[in-house]
């Protein structure tokens, strides 16, 4: 299993939204303080890839979000992951869950998330707290 010390600040910043059940456009929030939003946008493939592995890994899963009422969603299954995560679009708020949290691409931790999130530190560090760029 992971150590918690050995995933990368974006790997780490993934892990905590995932048990938040963040929408991918929180993620850009925290990611990055220290950059601006076209900035964030442009080095999406970095984020997208630290949540490719840990998807791979069996940590997170990533679920489209329906609006329906019922609180419906799917898993978008791993091998599209690339090319919905390649969508800039995915990562920006819409009109409506920028209000309602309730639309889009959500991540999710899986038990094995959990199980490393519980036992590899205690509480939840900010996610700023292992950005390099800060420090």
């Amino acid at each position: 299993m992971r150590a918690w010390d050995g995933l990368s600040h974006e790997e780490q910043c993934l892990m905590v939204n995932a048990q938040e059940h963040d929408l991918l456009p929180s993620v850009l929030w925290d990611w990055r303080t220290d950059l601006d939003q076209e900035d964030k946008l442009a080095l999406l493939p970095v984020l997208a890839a630290a949540l490719v592995v840990l998807v791979g890994d069996g940590l997170i899963e990533v679920r489209r979000l329906f609006v329906d009422g019922s609180g419906s969603y799917e898993v978008v299954p791993p091998g599209q992951l690339p090319e919905v995560l390649a969508d800039q679009a995915a990562w920006e708020y819409t009109d409506h869950s920028w209000i309602h949290r309730d639309e889009g691409l959500a991540i999710v931790e899986t038990h094995a998330g959990r199980e490393l999130s519980r036992t590899a530190r205690s509480g939840v560090p900010g996610p700023q707290s292992s950005n390099p760029y800060l420090k």
